[in-house]
């Protein structure tokens, strides 16, 4: 390339050399062996982030929107190199505060672990997966997090959030958490396992507010290695932080399994479920309806065959399934409570209590006697559905999870590569013009220079011109008024 100015020459160069140097560096491509494909994604996504992180990019775009856009960029790259170096097959339980979330996951995982209080109880992240031994992996909000939560928080008009905080003296744990290393423990006793899940994500324990996610370790969790089941906050948390998080679950999950009580569907949950099918960005068939809670139906078998004609109606629509078809697959009805009395009865593990207070009263919804359970246990467990739900979680989610991850990650990478590409073009029409200049002799831009003061001395000059003329048409009219309001007093 042609330069007049020697600096500037010597400078591209150097430039040059650098970026080189950035893109032919050392990656460690081992992170992403666990496939071809990812690796060779993560390898050259890596090699752009090196590139865009560098001062190089920054000195041109620095205070501008283009510097806002980099910074997106980069983060949304970090986000695409870390689910390439630990892949994770997502299904996100979704749904409103109270929709039996939690409930399900117990259900799924045939043991209480998520905590079901009456309150709203997950208010953390809680990631269930497989692994060689059970443990608990804790991580905590940063201070920058924490101030975004507090704000959403404080600006809500539902005051429940700060007046339960206050009233459990977080704030005087808030300095013990904040900014923590993560913590991981390991555990052989499953009550101890399930006590420290609840104390780190029940609404009942002041820590639980600091707590960013929580990650479950099951040593025998029935799924393949690399699937999560994720229980969220509830899509309507007075703290939107904490929703927003759901809602960003939903558009990365591979899976949605949206929980919707199932004694009726309401405007509001209709919304809400449009909105999930909105933020699944077209996948429609990844989202599963699980219509929860049966057994409070007054007579749940009846009155849930009434309430799926009603349900396919409006699930059918263009918001949602878009055919009956996809309904009938995706729309599965459950009762996750039950299924766990029930479970823990067979196991001898129910208390007088839950036998006498709990199980028997519903066992009158379905018109079975007490006497009659042992006989009739196999018809009671078929319909809460837990197990055919089970199947369908094994056998049409998580069956080729490993090639729907693959398809993802490429999928991203696509995008990734456009969204580079529109931020080099803009990159390259900049230094190009930089380059232009820099090829110019002194005397052509003093030459410029002079111009363009000419040009601006000559739109001052038109500017005064235009301020008297302005001032001149501004007298004449005040003396024509004048002259009228003397000639009316006149006549008058």
């Amino acid at each position: 390339m042609d330069f007049q100015n020697k600096d500037n020459e010597q400078k591209y160069q150097a430039d040059v050399q650098h970026i080189n140097d950035l893109i032919n560096g050392s990656i460690d491509a081992q992170r992403y062996a666990w496939d071809a494909t990812a690796q060779q994604c993560a390898v050259r996504i890596e090699q752009i982030k090196n590139l865009i992180n560098d001062k190089v990019f920054d000195d041109s775009s620095e205070g501008n929107g283009e510097q806002q856009d980099i910074i997106k960029l980069s983060k949304d790259l970090s986000a695409f190199l870390e689910r390439c170096a630990s892949p994770e097959f997502q299904v996100a339980l979704v749904g409103t505060i109270k929709a039996g979330k939690s409930t399900l996951i117990n259900a799924l995982l045939n043991y209480e672990l998520a905590s079901t209080r009456v309150t709203p109880e997950t208010a953390a992240l809680t990631k269930f997966k497989k692994a060689d031994e059970d443990f608990v992996q804790i991580s905590f909000y940063t201070d920058q997090e924490w101030a975004a939560l507090w704000k959403s928080a404080t600006s809500a008009t539902n005051t429940v959030f700060v007046e339960d905080y206050n009233k459990l003296n977080a704030d005087a744990e808030k300095s013990r958490w904040l900014n923590q290393p993560t913590q991981t423990m390991h555990f052989n006793d499953r009550e101890e396992l399930k006590q420290e899940i609840e104390r780190r994500t029940s609404s009942q324990h002041p820590e639980h507010y600091f707590v960013k996610e929580v990650v479950v370790g099951l040593k025998d969790f029935d799924l393949p290695d690399g699937v999560v089941l994720i229980d969220t906050p509830g899509l309507n948390d007075v703290v939107t932080f904490r929703s927003d998080i759901t809602r960003g679950y939903i558009a990365r999950a591979n899976a949605v399994f949206m929980c919707v009580k199932g004694d009726s569907l309401t405007g509001e949950e209709l919304q809400t479920l449009q909105r999930v099918f909105t933020n699944t960005k077209g996948k429609i068939n990844k989202v599963y309806v699980i219509a929860t809670q049966l057994d409070t139906l007054n007579n749940p078998k009846s009155d849930w065959e009434k309430q799926k004609v009603e349900w396919t109606k409006y699930l059918k629509g263009d918001n949602c399934f878009k055919s009956e078809a996809l309904v009938q697959s995706n729309l599965v009805p459950v009762t996750a409570y039950l299924f766990t009395l029930l479970e823990k009865y067979k196991d001898n593990r129910l208390t007088e209590d839950e036998e006498e207070f709990t199980l028997r009263p519903l066992l009158g919804k379905f018109r079975i006697r007490a006497r009659e359970l042992n006989a009739r246990f196999a018809e009671l467990e078929e319909f809460t559905n837990i197990r055919p739900l089970f199947h369908k979680l094994q056998t049409e989610v998580v069956a080729k999870h490993k090639e729907d991850l693959i398809d993802d990650i490429i999928k991203t990478y696509d995008s990734h590569v456009e969204e580079i590409k529109k931020l080099m073009a803009a990159k390259k029409t900049a230094q190009q013009q930089l380059i232009e200049d820099s090829k110019k002799s002194l005397d052509q831009i003093q030459a410029e220079r002079d111009q363009r003061v000419k040009e601006l001395e000559q739109v001052q000059e038109d500017k005064r011109e235009l301020s008297a003329v302005v001032k001149q048409l501004k007298n004449a009219t005040t003396q024509r008024v004048e002259e009228v309001i003397a000639a009316i007093r006149n006549k008058n």
